[in-house]
């Protein structure tokens, strides 16, 4: 895992390695997919996520393990394309309404094995107020099902 960082580009708050996107706690990611990246290393220790993620149909490519150390709150962020959709797979999650999720106007507590599917450049946020428990997630994404094959191919 390493800590998460978003672009910083304009953003004075920014280092050279991007701009931190929680204002309390941790956030770690570990990356399987990653705009053509290399990540062997990483799947290989995970051939059975990867194997689940590969027949995954519509596949974006961009895919994750999220953890969220206690009391940490992700702040606000969006995608910057609605070509995609972003799904949320809680992997390991307090089961007290300490996990929330925020995505435009509605909030939901986050479950184990509960998947969320959202548009990403909707502006949303996530928390982690358990005192002691982390919040691991399982982060993929597909393309938006409005397009068709060819659209896709086009992108």
């Amino acid at each position: 895992f390493q800590p998460y960082r978003s672009p910083g580009e304009g953003d004075a708050s920014a280092d050279a390695l991007g701009k931190k996107s929680t204002d309390r706690g941790d956030w770690n990611v570990f990356y399987l997919e990653l705009h053509n990246m290399d990540f062997a290393a990483h799947r290989d220790r995970c051939p059975i996520t990867c194997g689940v993620l590969d027949a995954v149909p519509r596949k974006y490519g961009h895919a994750f393990f999220s953890s969220a150390a206690p009391q940490t709150h992700i702040t606000a962020h969006n995608g910057p394309t609605s070509k995609k959709l972003r799904c949320h797979l809680p992997l390991v999650c307090p089961d007290d309404g300490s996990c929330r999720l925020r995505v435009g106007d509605e909030t939901v507590e986050m479950a184990e094995s509960k998947a969320v599917i959202f548009d990403d450049s909707f502006n949303h946020e996530a928390w982690n107020d358990h005192a002691d428990r982390a919040r691991i997630v399982l982060i993929f994404d597909v393309w938006h099902p409005d397009l068709s094959q060819r659209e896709v191919k086009l992108l």
